[in-house]
């Protein structure tokens, strides 16, 4: 059975509906929700993004971004991402991002470091020579559990801080997923989808317990 983690579906109506709203030239948006909408919704997993990317780079940062942002976005955001499209594929030209080109991502409107980190995996990224791995809020409650403390020793410094220091810890965290790659013969994409999965699989666990 195929995993559905880092699987999104956004309505196609939701999109064309923001969209309605900006005063843009540039068809990017539109025609990838022309090419990629089936019966109304826009189903992307990461492995979709990542082909869409690697074939047709703007298409792929557009892809990034609605995949990143399935429940909706800002329309002042989405304004500015639209007006930006093109800096944001030059800057996706970068196979290795240094901190001044995380910087200028987490510029942008509606990208924080979440954000950023899916859509660097998505187009198959590395930030400071390691490859990118997902965080988010769901990961971080994880990688902080005692039980994980022995495999995420750099967080450990940084415990609590995700939000008051979101770029060191964002490095922290891909040192201690490059150590484990390294450890475990595993990719980068294995190490942040068996941790959503851990915690997936626990929601499931709590759920069956209380319907018992």
């Amino acid at each position: 059975m195929k995993s559905t983690t880092w699987q999104t579906v956004s309505r196609e109506d939701m999109w064309r509906g923001l969209l309605d709203r900006l005063n843009y030239n540039d068809q990017s948006f539109p025609e990838f929700l022309q090419h990629h909408a089936v019966n109304g919704e826009i189903s992307l997993a990461r492995r979709d993004v990542r082909n869409i990317y690697a074939s047709r780079p703007t298409c792929g940062v557009v892809a990034t971004i609605i995949w990143s942002h399935a429940r909706g976005i800002r329309v002042n955001a989405l304004s500015l991402l639209v007006r930006d499209l093109t800096k944001l594929v030059e800057l996706f030209e970068n196979d290795d991002f240094d901190e001044d080109q995380m910087s200028q991502l987490l510029g942008q409107p509606g990208i924080s470091i979440p954000t950023a980190s899916k859509m660097l995996s998505a187009c198959g990224k590395k930030y400071k020579g390691k490859p990118a791995a997902i965080i988010d809020d769901t990961i971080i409650q994880v990688i902080e559990a005692p039980e994980f403390a022995s495999d995420f020793s750099e967080i450990n410094e940084l415990r609590g801080k995700s939000r008051s220091r979101p770029i060191p810890y964002y490095e922290a965290y891909l040192e201690d997923v490059a150590s484990i790659c390294g450890r475990y013969d595993v990719t980068a994409d294995m190490v942040d989808r068996f941790l959503s999965e851990y915690v997936l699989s626990g929601a499931r666990e709590t759920e069956q317990r209380k319907s018992a």
